[in-house]
C-alpha cells in the first residue's frame, strides 16, 4: 500500500479505538457491562497499530526499540486471540449461521 493510505487505514483505527474506549468510560449501558479485561483487550490491539505508526514515523523514540515493542505487541495479540472475545472474529461467521439456523428452522421467525 502507498505510505498515505497505510497512515490513513492507521490512524482510522486507532481513533475507531478510541471511539470503543470512550463509549465504554462515557454510556453507562456499556459501562455496566465492561470488566478490567475488556479494557486490557482495547489496549492490546491499540498497541501494535500505535507503536507501528511511531516506528514507521520515527515518532519520540528509537526505530529499533519502537520496532521491537510493534512486533512484541503483535505477538502477544495473536497469543491472546484463543483465550479472549477477540475469538469472536475468527467466529462470527459460524455464530451467524447458528442464529440464523435457530431462529429460522426452530423459532420460524427471522433473525433481525
Amino acid at each position: 500500500l502507498p505510505e498515505g493510505i497505510a497512515d490513513i487505514m492507521t490512524l482510522t483505527v486507532i481513533f475507531c479505538l478510541l471511539f470503543f474506549l470512550l463509549r465504554r468510560l462515557l454510556s453507562p449501558e456499556v459501562r455496566f457491562l465492561t470488566f478490567a479485561s475488556d479494557y486490557f483487550l482495547l489496549f492490546i490491539v491499540t498497541a501494535p497499530f500505535i507503536t507501528g505508526f511511531m516506528a514507521f514515523h520515527q515518532l519520540f523514540f528509537d526505530y529499533d526499540l519502537m520496532v521491537t515493542i510493534h512486533i512484541l505487541s503483535g505477538e502477544l495479540m495473536l497469543m491472546a486471540i484463543p483465550f479472549t472475545r477477540l475469538i469472536h472474529m475468527l467466529f462470527f461467521w459460524l455464530t451467524r449461521a447458528y442464529t440464523g439456523s435457530d431462529f429460522g428452522a426452530v423459532r420460524h421467525s427471522r433473525d433481525y
